[in-house]
């Protein structure tokens, strides 16, 4: 069932409520729709009755001063009425053509006999709607007049996308190392302030980078994500938590290479598009992005107002650090590996034989990336050469990147 109401057929919910009102009623008559229904020009219910060779206000003159509520269905189910109106012709919002249509049904007799005796009928009405749609289907010069209600509406995000508790703890690790680091407080604990503020910082990137994916997810058509707890921003949700979040945070304390991490399952055969499919696979990487364009900006102020000092140089070091994994994340996500990112932008547009044969070996794809980075150098110098380019355009000193790797060693 359609869940929205375009802008007409609320103002026209409001009016027949202020007709009640002025009647001294609560309860909304289908008259008081109806009354607001003709009283409003240039909806899609106006053109049509005009379209018919009917005159709005005729109609509107003829009706009686007060309808029978017990001929009169409750505003609700005039509402859902017209919301099958809507699924029959194939629109994704109620409109007032809807209400229109639904003032027919026999269930409001007072309304459909006063319609009927001034030449309209349901039958005709709906016809009329769809011929007139099919018509301008065949003429591409003339838009269909219900174009705008056959285009599928953002879903609403309210009551889906929650903040958890995992999420704001790992704000505040982030948040409250940053401030020990900054303040200088306990010198010899520097490598367990560096460690807490650059893991932190990396599994909010990380909640942020796979919410990307399954909020455009969602917005594409896969309802799935809301009930797997993915829009809730909680690593904890992940279908595997070992590759998730406890390997990548090792690696990072180990290798100081930042591992794809989180993973969420995505019913891509629920997606509209393929478009949308690339989408999906493209948000993620944009959402670490917009965590690196964050570190990046502060680089850019710092740079400029000279802001780096001796005494901060600690805090400084952890940030860039953490700036550096994620431009290394960004640029690693985005190579057209089966198992990554980049791939998934592309996979949607491949042959179907091709896509299987690719994501059979997904996980050797992705360990073949790790292997080629850690044992074969020509490979690894051209890799970090990117990165550190990605870093130098924002300003971040690359001397600071190693102290805060540095910093963060413990072995």
């Amino acid at each position: 069932m359609p869940e929205t109401l375009t802008h007409d057929a609320r103002e026209i919910v409001e009016r027949a409520t202020e007709f009640a009102s002025a009647r001294g009623s609560k309860e909304v008559l289908a008259g008081d729709v109806l009354k607001a229904t003709l009283q409003l020009p240039g909806s899609l219910a106006d053109n049509e009755i005009r379209a018919l060779g009917l005159d709005p206000k005729t109609i509107a003159a003829q009706l009686p001063p007060d309808g029978d509520p017990a001929k009169s269905p409750p505003l609700n189910q005039l509402l859902v009425n017209a919301g099958r109106e809507a699924q029959v012709l194939g629109h994704y919002q109620v409109d007032s053509i809807h209400l229109l249509l639904a003032l027919l049904y026999s269930d409001s007799p007072s309304t459909s006999a006063a319609l009927q005796k001034a030449g309209l009928s349901l039958y005709d009405l709906r016809s009329h709607v769809q011929t007139g749609s099919k018509a301008a289907q065949r003429d591409y010069s003339k838009p269909p007049p219900d174009k705008a209600l056959r285009r599928r509406p953002w879903p609403s995000l309210r009551g889906v996308v929650s903040v958890s508790p995992f999420f704001l703890a790992a704000v505040g690790v982030t948040a409250g190392s940053g401030a020990l680091l900054w303040m200088d407080v306990l010198p010899r604990q520097v490598p367990l302030w560096t460690s807490a503020f650059i893991i932190g910082g990396w599994v909010v990137s990380l909640c942020i980078h796979e919410f990307g994916h399954a909020v455009v997810a969602y917005l594409g058509g896969d309802r799935s994500v809301v009930g797997a707890g993915y829009l809730t921003l909680n690593p904890l949700r992940y279908h595997n938590l070992l590759m998730s979040l406890i390997l990548p945070i090792l690696f990072l304390l180990l290798g100081g290479i930042a591992l794809p991490g989180g993973a969420v399952y995505i019913n891509h055969s629920a997606l509209r598009t393929r478009a949308w499919s690339s989408a999906v696979a493209l948000a993620g990487p944009v959402g670490t992005l917009l965590c690196g364009l964050l570190i990046f900006a502060v680089f850019s102020v710092a740079g400029r107002g000279s802001l780096i000092t001796v005494d901060n140089e600690n805090f400084f070091g952890a940030l860039a650090a953490l700036g550096f994994f994620m431009a290394l994340a960004v640029i690693l996500n985005m190579l057209p590996v089966p198992g990554l990112d980049g791939f998934g932008i592309i996979r949607p547009w491949l042959p179907y034989s091709m896509q299987f044969a690719a994501m059979r070996f997904a996980t050797v794809g992705v360990y073949g990336v790790f292997i080629a980075l850690w044992f074969v150098a020509p490979v690894r110098t051209a890799f970090f050469h990117a990165v550190f380019q990605l870093t130098a355009l924002a300003n971040i000193d690359p001397t600071l990147v190693s102290i805060g790797l540095l910093n963060m060693r413990f072995f």
